[in-house]
């Protein structure tokens, strides 16, 4: 149901006003039966809930579902067959899918038509992504024009290590760790299409990763740094890295027992020979990736698009190939906006929380990069929660407590030691 819901969500976006199409199937199912409803439709029903007060109704909701699992894994544990509730439920778990799959495929074959017909609209268009420097770039901009209405930004004039700076050398001397490798499968269902190639001592990998013909092929990919290497941020008072004004805000940084609190930032280096297939980053998150050497790659889509892009649902991944696409079998795919860009050294591309992107390496690269949540991206951000029934993380975000809410739009760049160690709760905000 959610990700009928997300396609439903990206055809109204494009096309609602130029193609008809009977989505009441779409109702119908939730009808079957009391716990085969949404939770919620969309983001923006847990945001208004939320900010009217209303959000304990939800929570109830979660906890009746949250029953219902436990029923579940119990009917599974103890092999209750033959449980008439189960098998009643099953029924219409059956009924509600084959209605669901029924509507999949009349709305692409809606849609093929047309476009095959030449009487779908709107076309796509092909758009640079903006490139803007930090020195002009205010918090509340960067929030209104680009994360929260979802467009990728470059951002150039950024120092995120005004110390030592963070080359190659630097890490080989820094981190005396073995390392994880990673390499593209494109058979492969693992996020980004990426599987393990094993592991190297990180001096030695990067020493050879440009030169070696083996390992130009795989990728130290989204390395957390605070877990394997914290001395990279140097000693107390921990100058070695400053946070962007921009990205500071993270509210993973506000829950005292957030899981990803200490996982960005992370570490990536690869060849001209490694890429990331089509992907969305997990959870709703917002991306940005800081490069430290060498020039990459990048496709986006809007998660407005998503109806065009040939999306499995469910999963993270795509039929298309976005270095590679096949236009003949992928009709709809020029249909959905592309975005491009060519990150240089030195700049930091931002990705939007939701929005489907591809990179590939133009040379062998180093860089930095953190995935977060923030006022921009919250109510996605919940939202997935629920859809993958992370009940806690829920609670956590939406009991007005735990984590504060908002964003400064007088932010400053932070050290590393000033942002682990901000106590937000004691702040005002102006950004929500």
């Amino acid at each position: 149901l959610s990700s009928i819901a997300d396609l439903k969500f990206s055809f109204e976006a494009k096309y609602s006003k130029t193609v008809e199409f009977d989505w009441s199937n779409f109702y119908v199912v939730q009808k079957l039966h009391v716990n085969m409803r949404m939770l919620v439709q969309r983001p923006e029903a847990i945001e208004s809930a939320f900010h009217r007060g209303q959000i304990q109704a939800l929570w109830k909701q979660i906890e009746a579902r949250a029953a219902l699992v436990r029923d579940i894994q119990t009917w599974i544990d103890t092999k209750e067959e033959k449980n008439a509730t189960r098998i009643r439920f099953g029924a219409k778990l059956s009924k509600g899918y084959g209605i669901l799959r029924k509507l999949f495929g009349r709305l692409y074959k809606t849609l093929h038509t047309r476009a095959l017909g030449g009487k779908l609209e709107p076309m796509g268009r092909t758009l640079p992504v903006d490139r803007r420097n930090a020195s002009e770039l205010s918090v509340r901009e960067f929030i209104e024009s680009y994360a929260r209405p979802g467009n990728p930004v470059i951002i150039t004039g950024l120092n995120l290590t005004r110390e030592e700076p963070w080359t190659l050398e630097f890490f080989k001397q820094t981190c005396n760790k073995s390392v994880e490798l990673r390499e593209k499968n494109a058979s492969k269902k693992s996020w980004g299409r990426l599987q393990d190639a094993g592991h190297l001592p990180l001096a030695e990998f990067i020493d050879t990763f440009a030169t070696n013909a083996t390992r130009k092929k795989w990728y130290l990919h989204d390395w957390p740094l605070p877990s394997w290497c914290p001395e990279v941020f140097g000693p107390a008072p921990y100058t070695g890295f400053h946070m962007p004004k921009y990205f500071a805000g993270d509210y993973f940084q506000r829950g005292a027992f957030e899981r990803y609190q200490h996982s960005w930032p992370s570490l990536f280096v690869g060849s001209e020979e490694t890429e990331s297939a089509l992907h969305v980053d997990t959870g709703g998150t917002n991306f940005w990736l800081h490069l430290l050497s060498g020039r990459k790659e990048w496709k986006f889509y809007s998660r407005r698009d998503l109806i065009n892009l040939y999306w499995k649902p469910s999963t993270a991944h795509y039929y298309i190939d976005a270095f590679r696409p096949k236009q003949e079998f992928f009709p709809l795919l020029k249909h959905a906006d592309l975005y491009t860009g060519i990150q240089e050294p030195g700049e930091l591309m931002f990705i939007p929380g939701g929005n489907p992107h591809a990179v590939r390496n133009l040379e062998p690269i180093h860089g930095v990069s953190m995935n977060y949540v923030d006022a921009s991206n919250v109510w996605m951000y919940i939202w997935t929660q629920l859809q993958e029934e992370e009940w806690g993380a829920v609670e956590m975000f939406t009991d007005n407590v735990s984590i504060p809410h908002g964003l400064r739009s007088d932010q400053k760049d932070l050290s590393w030691g000033e942002w682990k160690s901000t106590s937000w709760n004691e702040l005002q905000f102006d950004i929500f």
